[in-house]
């Protein structure tokens, strides 16, 4: 599956990618923000792999201009509920900062709303990762109540929220 929209392309993961997504996400520089920081070996990778190669579970190498620089999810869709979890980490470091995520992220959530039809899409952000939740909220997602405390925090986007954010972060690529 490929996925191409916003001047970026997203291509499923496959088997044959799994080892390069490990170096990733092993880096101090991408693990620092996320919830499980165990490193990750290829055993694991591997097994990891094969619990997320389903319907329920869409994982994207992020490909701009050619060059392979990040992976975007979405994760753990309840098909009853119409919802998924997303995610996302731009590895190279050349376009952590630029508009490219947010291309990524808008091929993503178009993706989500208009060909598998999800009513809502939820994101954990770790707390004291201030990038992520102004990029989050940008794109339109709201965190839920009483949450403040929380280390690990819940975002939620539906289809009018995120609509209506479109429009003005496409107009900033």
């Amino acid at each position: 599956m490929k996925i191409s929209k916003y001047g970026v392309t997203l291509k499923r993961l496959t088997e044959d990618k799994i080892e390069m997504v490990r170096q990733w996400r092993n880096d101090p520089k991408i693990a620092q923000y996320m919830e499980y920081r165990v490193y990750i070996t290829p055993v694991m990778q591997a097994a990891w792999f094969k619990s997320i190669n389903n319907k329920h579970n869409f994982y994207f190498i992020i490909e701009f201009k050619g060059k392979e620089i990040g992976i975007i999810n979405i994760k753990n869709i309840d098909y009853e509920l119409m919802e998924g979890e997303g995610g996302i980490y731009i590895y190279d470091n050349d376009y952590i900062n630029s508009d490219v995520p947010f291309r990524a992220t808008l091929c993503k959530i178009d993706f989500c709303f208009e060909d598998i039809q999800l009513n809502r899409i939820t994101a954990h952000v770790m707390r004291d990762n201030k990038r992520a939740i102004k990029y989050n909220q940008l794109l339109g997602f709201k965190l839920i109540p009483d949450q403040e405390h929380i280390t690990n925090q819940l975002y939620v986007l539906s289809k009018e929220d995120y609509y209506h954010s479109r429009e003005y972060v496409a107009k900033l690529l």
